[in-house]
């Protein structure tokens, strides 16, 4: 893992804001710093998803709950050299939206967005200037009812999830991602410190914002990694 590439993992849960978290903010930032990643994004369950902030609080106090894993592990990147970005994985009527590139603000705006249609989701993200990669499209759960996967809305999708237990679900995602002309990003869907080596995507050079992230990945300047310890893939 030592070489010149800027490790980035785009998929991470904590404690804070997550019922099914099992490891604070602070922690995972630790952690991932000492595996090797030069940034984090902290993606938290949304409101509609499997969050662990009150639902009968104010809006504006959910919001600061929401975050509130990612403000410890940014307070924490801060320290010891890590950038850490914010996020959310949403929950619509079956798929599910990792989304990029917003915050506080947008969501103090937008007090409706939990509850919206996905393709009303979607335009209202895009519309300010949000990205959204849809997570492990094609999982398999009791809690996931069947779907049928759609391009549209997509700025990518995440084509290598650390947490499946079958490989089919990836090579599912992949191949629509290739058939919908879409690209693909990785996410170990880390839950604890153990999940964090899974999924990382290997930038050829430093992307410290979501506008630089998302440009190289629409170049195609980035390699997936299955695990810290092993060969990336381009894909």
């Amino acid at each position: 893992m030592r070489d010149n590439g800027f490790y980035v993992q785009m998929h991470l849960h904590t404690a804070e804001a997550s019922r099914c978290a099992r490891v604070g903010g602070a922690d995972m930032a630790r952690a991932c710093k000492e595996a090797g990643y030069d940034l984090i994004v902290v993606t938290d369950h949304f409101f509609n998803a499997n969050i662990n902030v009150p639902y009968d609080i104010p809006w504006k106090e959910q919001v600061h709950g929401l975050f509130a894993g990612y403000r410890a592990a940014k307070a924490m990147g801060e320290q010891i050299g890590l950038h850490v970005l914010p996020g959310w994985e949403t929950y619509t009527d079956g798929p599910e939206y990792l989304t990029y590139g917003l915050g506080e603000e947008f969501l103090l705006k937008n007090p409706d967005i939990a509850l919206l249609p996905k393709k009303q989701y979607l335009k209202r993200v895009h519309e300010a200037g949000g990205f959204v990669s849809h997570a492990h499209p094609f999982r398999e759960a009791s809690y996931i009812p069947h779907f049928d996967p759609d391009p549209f809305g997509l700025d990518a999708v995440e084509v290598f999830n650390g947490r499946h237990m079958d490989p089919r679900f990836d090579e599912k995602a992949r191949a629509f991602a290739q058939r919908h002309h879409l690209p693909g990003t990785a996410g170990a869907d880390a839950h604890n410190v153990m999940h964090i080596y899974d999924g990382a995507m290997r930038f050829f050079y430093p992307v410290y914002t979501f506008d630089e992230i998302f440009a190289a990945i629409k170049k195609g300047d980035y390699e997936i990694v299955p695990h810290l310890n092993e060969r990336a893939l381009a894909f």
